[in-house]
């Protein structure tokens, strides 16, 4: 823990000027099992128990120059998985038993229209979630014009104090072990730097509208590993009429990644909303899955919500999809859903709902049924809670009941039941703690019990 001790030294050393400062930790004690399934029977199964503890530290730095709008903000993340042995850690690239993550520490300067961030930092856009380590600016005219750069190298997990949270699924964090046995195809360049740059065009605010233009590489080894071009743009005023839409352009597949568009209208007691998005799987270059894995949906949203005078409130929403899945020609999946009575390609559904707060309770009840590709799904869910002595102590339950035919999955049918209690209670105005406890029944896990005990502390100066 010695780099732990320094780095947090280094943080603690750059807050010595600053004129406000806020300090937030969270312990997590975590307590559950994952069901193997491999060289394992349902009358015999293979547990792993996972016993984490995690420990969050957040320190945030306002106003380091006097009368200047300079900061800065960290998060820091250490745990250690006392149901994981280091030795069995070592057997699968990319698991640690324990070790620490720096999430995102920057330092950060705004002022007549510009913004710079110099550090770890997390980038939200249409295409993805992505940290990077480097340089971002930006700046916006009076006029609602303006532009942002950003570059650095990708926060990879096998970086330094770094973790794979904002990598893209499917691309393994390291072949070190399977370099040194000698495996065929092992990949070197897992570990490589990856530099990733970006540029927008932005439109901030003119009269309700806002928009961006945008563009993403980043680079593996000199080879184009990832390549985005981005649209959004939003409409909105208040009541009444708004609108959105984005689209992520795969430049590399020369192919429709994401896209979503969305019109709303809202009232004082009502609110009408329609929606479409095209939803694909996201993918480094370097993952077998970008390649024979591409299969997008198509997907269609109607939402209504009403909220009249009281402590009442409703939604109704329908939902339909469409799977465009590529099936290898050769494969007898392959014939039987162009088969008659084979599997549709498309869902129906919908879910409707109402909401509850009265004083100090609050209650939920949601109701959401599907139905065509890949079977059928009916699912309740229930929340209720209560907050006693000015909130101090705060109970909270949730009820959970579905019925699940899955039509590619014979284990995953039958009814599934969940039923979870959180109890918290405040210590000081700074400090509280939580107990949540889970349990969950079905004929997949049979029995599932987790429990999670968190201590929460906020300090502000």
């Amino acid at each position: 823990m010695s780099r732990l001790g320094a780095l947090t030294a280094l943080l603690l050393s750059g807050t010595a000027s600053a004129s406000a400062f806020q300090l937030e930790a969270r312990t997590e004690a975590q307590i559950y099992q994952i069901r193997a399934w491999r060289d394992a029977s349902p009358g015999e199964p293979v547990l792993l128990p996972r016993r984490r503890i995690v420990q969050y530290l957040g320190l945030n730095g306002y106003e380091l120059v006097t009368g200047q709008d300079v900061g800065f903000e960290s998060s820091l993340r250490v745990f250690a998985d006392f149901g994981l042995p280091r030795g069995e850690a070592a057997k699968i690239d990319g698991l640690r038993s324990e070790d620490a993550d720096l999430l995102y520490a920057f330092v950060r300067y705004g002022g007549n229209g510009f913004e710079g961030r110099l550090g770890r930092q997390l980038y939200v856009d249409t295409a993805d979630i992505l940290a990077f380590d480097g340089l971002r600016v930006r700046y916006v005219s009076p006029l609602g014009l303006g532009a942002e750069v950003y570059g650095g190298l990708w926060v990879k997990g096998a970086g330094f104090l770094a973790s794979s949270v904002y990598q893209p699924d499917g691309t393994r964090e390291s072949d070190a072990r399977r370099l040194e046995q000698g495996v065929a195809g092992a990949d070197p360049s897992l570990t490589a730097l990856e530099p990733v740059y970006g540029a927008k065009l932005l439109l901030e605010d003119l009269k309700g509208v806002s928009a961006s233009l945008g563009y993403r590489r980043a680079l593996v080894e000199g080879k184009t590993d990832l390549e985005r071009a981005t649209l959004e743009a939003r409409y909105g005023r208040g009541l009444g009429l708004s609108a959105l839409a984005g689209v992520d352009f795969d430049v590399l597949g020369s192919r429709l990644a994401q896209a979503r568009a969305q019109v709303r209208w809202d009232g004082e007691q009502l609110a009408v909303s329609g929606e479409a998005m095209r939803l694909s799987p996201v993918f480094s270059a370097d993952s077998i899955w970008y390649w024979f894995a591409f299969a997008p949906r198509d997907e269609a949203r109607v939402r209504v919500d009403f909220f009249p005078r009281g402590p009442l409130r409703y939604y109704v929403q329908g939902v339909g999809s469409l799977y465009h899945t590529e099936l290898n020609s050769t494969l007898a999946l392959a014939e039987a859903s162009k088969a008659p009575g084979g599997p549709p390609s498309q869902t129906v559904g919908g879910s409707a709902g109402a909401a509850l707060r009265w004083g100090r309770f609050r209650s939920a009840l949601d109701l959401a049924y599907r139905q065509g590709f890949g079977g059928s799904q009916l699912w309740a869910d229930l929340t209720a809670g209560y907050g006693f002595g000015q909130g101090r102590f705060t109970l909270d339950g949730r009820l959970s009941a579905a019925h699940i035919d899955d039509g590619f999955n014979p284990l995953l049918a039958g009814n599934f039941f969940g039923a979870q209690v959180w109890a918290s209670q405040a210590l000081t105005r700074a400090a509280r703690v939580s107990l949540v406890l889970e349990q969950n029944v079905n004929p997949f896990t049979r029995w599932d019990s987790k429990v999670f005990f968190l201590f929460d502390l906020k300090a502000s100066l």
